[in-house]
């Protein structure tokens, strides 16, 4: 029996695909791949320049930038 050419590409067995799912999932649990956040429609960021007209993607509360950052600073103090 001839042992197998170095140049030769591996055989795809079942157990070659199991190794290469795991370390693939290792990888991706462990954050070395990239993660994707899915923003909902009733979460997301839109700005706005002065002077145009929004016309609401959904019902809520449309907070200005000064206001908004007046709540994150009050947030922040309130979790130190």
């Amino acid at each position: 029996m001839n042992p197998p050419s170095p140049t030769a590409s591996p055989k795809w067995t079942p157990n070659w695909l199991r190794v290469t799912l795991l370390l693939s999932m290792l990888a991706w649990s462990s954050g070395c791949a990239t993660r994707v956040v899915v923003i909902p429609a009733d979460r997301q960021v839109i700005p706005l320049e002065a002077g145009q007209t929004f016309k609401a993607p959904s019902t809520g509360w449309w907070v200005p930038d000064a206001r908004m950052q007046e709540i994150l600073h009050a947030l922040e103090a309130k979790a130190k």
